[in-house]
């Protein structure tokens, strides 16, 4: 009969006759007495009956027989066997091992015994001990299942001594030696080298552990593990899918796959490999649909095909699922800003900050909403706290120096700048904004500003590797192909400057193509789009890419509407995409670029006989060279002075503060001081900030202006309250040397004069100029400092003038130059097509010049 021994750790035993006994070598050898045989009758009836026991499981009622057998017969090996046995099934292993020991000293060959005493030391974790009697016992009876013991008795040895801090590999590599065929040797030799991070080593042995056990699920995890480990997400997604298929509900194995797939859609959209990275991250989803890394990822995704209501979406749902997910935060706050909704985005900015008070990206991005609504403060203490965090930031020092250049700090602003560059000599944003900074600051020369500009165009030439060329130009059959390019086609200054050459083109004779880069459309857009036949987006994309673009659509003539202002391409241009290529409105001086054929100008803004430094030709249209379409939520003209209603002279200026330079302050106090007990009211973005406004009232304290007589406030939400605010002033007071251009035909449309002051040579201070001759008051336009104070206290005087002027400036406006769309852009298309015929006709001034740029 026989019975189970040890149980799932112990192999089948049997208690066997006497006579048939082959465990163990049998003692009572010889001729044998009658009374010999009555005893050895007598031990077989017990052991048989014991035996009956054991088969059944009985083993409590097994023992006593043995035992019985043992009084009869204790130099029996097989009976200590059999005892040891009960023993072992009832849990009294030292009991048990004492049996197979007396078992062993009776037979040494006895491999039953050796067996047994071995899977007992290995039950009580003996491990040590185990293999020595698991190696005696190889050494009679060599099996393969002996083997596979001493491989496990190694194996966790090892591990036992590795916990303990004293482990090596040795004994990993005996077990191996031992069984080759014991997969979980492999398996921990390879959670060894993991550790160590050996990825490939650590790789070969799951690999072979798996091939050794197919269905190992923890070498299949480990396995997939090491593959990720190694970037191999395709070997890492194969082999948690053998797990799954395993145990399909294994949670570790399903969170697993589900962050491979999320490395895979990861390395997908580094590669900019859209549909598989959307494929692969959506598949994550179903193996873990609340791994905010998944979602945050899907919200890259969307972001990147633009579809921001997608994008915001996944952003959410990783902010939902992980509140500390500071990316997610942060992303969808950009989102947010994007979509034009800054007050979310705030929010978002400020969560992640909670997250992680010193992170980078939302220090930036929280820091330049903030400086959007004049919190100038705030906006540069976090734009400082994202320097600090990443000293090599070169975005940060281009956003802190916007900042201290919009409240006034332009050799702060040209510092930063100056870092920026020497990280990052490739900006093109630090570039074009180092550029636009120095057209503020009087004290330069106009040589030295144009040396700038000219200097980055030849760098930005010399790096770009394709350049279009126009040896043959194209045939002049058909309409005259013309785009413009531009990232203001929205409610910006440049919307109402561009609004009559679009609404206005002649479609037989010119065919318009717009190239947008607006990255939040509005309203204004969506107008633009609707009057013109052709209409590109751009946004996103790259310079060669969109310099490609515009060579196959065949254009004409390219119009720069941006100039070195915010998000501008003047690197399309570098590569001169179109045969003739022309900058105007958006910026007031020159590119640099050599490539940029030709600058539209007046001969107000640039003489023919002191024209501004420029490395373009220049075109000159008749009278003004800018066409106004003024807002259509503009409120009415307030007809009353601003005097009668305050009981004082009022001057003011809506211009950036940035324009607001020494010259400009000195020029103003004088007035000041001219006109007693007038008053000087400033609107600004920046002026929002009680730090900024006491920094302005410290700058005319030193002209001996008292801060009382000073006015100054921030920006207003809406288009129809910040022209209102011109009912407060009598007299609008022009920048220099840099001057204003919307703010001026925004002030005149509310029937409020504005007085200039030319610059001989400097475009940009004589745009005003342009303007006042555009409605007849070229009286308003001074050429010295004294003449500057003397005709404004005059005009702000004379208020039979003011009140005439209130009432019939809009009007005057509206049937001049500067507004007759019709007439500019018929002269602007005729200007087109002398400069595509090149013809002799031409009215060119020709020059040496430089350019410059913002970027946010």
């Amino acid at each position: 009969m026989k019975h189970q021994s040890g149980g799932a750790e112990a192999d089948a035993e049997q208690f066997d006759k006497i006579a048939d006994s082959k465990g163990c070598g049998d003692s009572s050898k010889g001729p044998k007495s009658p009374r010999m045989e009555s005893q050895e009758g007598k031990v077989r009836q017990l052991t048989r009956r014991a035996d009956f026991f054991a088969s059944r499981a009985r083993y409590a009622d097994a023992l006593p027989l043995v035992d019985q057998a043992l009084l009869l017969e204790p130099n029996r090996p097989e009976l200590h066997l059999g005892r040891g046995q009960c023993l072992m099934q009832l849990d009294k292993l030292e009991e048990a091992l004492t049996s197979f020991e007396a078992a062993l000293r009776l037979d040494s060959q006895c491999i039953s015994a050796q067996r047994n005493k071995a899977l007992l030391l290995a039950k009580q974790r003996r491990w040590h001990d185990a293999i020595l009697s698991f190696r005696e016992a190889l050494s009679v009876e060599p099996t393969q299942e002996l083997r596979m013991e001493l491989a496990r008795c190694l194996t966790e040895h090892a591990i036992q001594l590795k916990a303990s801090g004293h482990g090596d590999l040795q004994l990993f590599h005996e077990a191996i030696q031992a069984c080759d065929s014991y997969a979980p040797a492999f398996f921990q030799l390879g959670v060894c080298y993991s550790e160590v991070n050996d990825s490939i080593k650590a790789k070969e042995m799951y690999r072979k552990a798996v091939q050794l056990h197919p269905g190992y699920v923890e070498a299949l995890n480990n396995l997939g593990v090491a593959c990720r480990e190694l970037g191999e997400w395709e070997h890492a997604i194969e082999a948690y899918g053998m797990a799954l298929k395993v145990n399909q509900n294994c949670s570790k194995t399903r969170e697993n796959m589900a962050i491979s797939l999320l490395q895979l859609g990861c390395r997908h959209l580094q590669r900019k490999e859209l549909k598989e990275a959307g494929k692969a991250l959506k598949q994550g989803l179903s193996f873990n649909s609340r791994n905010a890394d998944i979602y945050f990822n899907l919200g890259v995704l969307y972001a990147e095909k633009e579809k921001w209501d997608q994008a915001k979406v996944n952003y959410e749902l990783a902010s939902n699922f992980d509140p500390r997910h500071a990316n997610a935060h942060n992303n969808l706050g950009v989102i947010h800003r994007r979509l034009g909704n800054p007050e979310a985005a705030m929010k978002c900015f400020e969560s992640a900050l909670e997250v992680d008070s010193k992170m980078n990206l939302a220090s930036k991005n929280l820091g330049a909403i903030y400086g959007s609504m004049g919190r100038m403060d705030d906006a540069i203490r976090l734009t400082r706290v994202a320097i600090d965090s990443n000293r090599q930031d070169a975005e940060a020092y281009n956003n802190l120096a916007l900042l201290l250049r919009d409240q006034c700090d332009v050799d702060a602003c040209l510092e930063n700048l100056d870092i920026c560059i020497s990280l990052e000599p490739e900006s093109r944003h630090a570039g074009s904004n180092r550029l636009m900074s120095l057209n503020y600051q009087s004290e330069r020369s106009r040589e030295e500003v144009f040396e700038a500009h000219r200097s980055w165009g030849s760098c930005v030439e010399s790096s770009v590797s394709q350049v279009f060329s126009w040896d043959g130009a194209r045939g002049n059959s058909g309409p005259l192909r013309v785009g413009y390019i531009s990232p203001d086609f929205y409610s910006h200054s440049v919307s109402y400057f561009i609004h009559s050459a679009l609404k206005y083109h002649d479609p037989a004779f010119v065919a318009v193509t717009c190239y947008s880069d607006v990255a939040l459309e509005d309203d204004k857009t969506r107008q633009f789009k609707e009057l013109v036949p052709q209409w590109r987006t751009i946004c996103g994309r790259r310079d060669d890419e969109v310099a490609k673009l515009i060579y196959d659509d065949g254009i004409d003539i390219l119009v720069d509407l941006t100039g070195h202002t915010g998000n501008n391409r003047l690197g399309v241009f570098a590569r001169k995409p179109a045969p003739v290529c022309i900058t105007w409105i958006g910026y007031p001086h020159t590119t640099g670029l050599t490539r940029m054929d030709y600058r539209i100008s007046d001969e107000f803004a640039d003489p023919k006989d002191a024209p501004g430094l420029t490395t373009e030709k220049i075109l000159y249209l008749p009278e003004c060279f800018l066409c106004y379409t003024p807002p259509e939520t503009a409120p009415p003209v307030v007809l009353k002075p601003a005097q009668e209603s305050y009981g004082c002279i009022t001057f003011g200026c809506f211009n950036n503060l940035a324009k607001v330079s020494s010259l400009t302050i000195r020029m103003w106090s004088k007035l000041l001081h001219e006109v007693p007990g007038s008053r000087l009211f400033v609107k600004s973005k920046a002026l929002a900030c009680p730090k900024v406004q006491d920094k302005m009232r410290a700058a005319f304290a030193v002209h001996g202006i008292q801060a009382s007589r000073l006015d100054l406030t921030g920006l207003q939400p809406q288009t129809g309250s910040h022209l209102h605010m011109y009912s407060f002033i009598d007299v609008a007071l022009d920048t220099a040397p840099y001057a204003g251009t919307t703010t001026t035909c925004e002030a005149l449309y509310m029937g409020v004069p504005v007085v200039t002051l030319k610059g001989r040579g400097i475009h940009a201070q004589n745009v005003g100029a342009s303007l006042l001759s555009a409605v007849q008051l070229g009286d308003l336009v001074t050429e010295t400092e004294e003449d500057f104070v003397k005709q404004a206290a005059a005009c702000a005087k004379n208020l039979p003038r003011l009140a005439a002027l209130r009432a019939g400036l809009r009007t005057r406006m509206l049937r001049s130059v500067l507004c007759d769309g019709p007439r500019h852009v018929a002269r602007l298309e005729r200007l087109y097509d002398l400069a595509r015929s090149n013809t002799s006709a031409l009215n060119i001034q020709e020059s040496a010049t430089g350019s410059l740029a913002e970027a946010q």
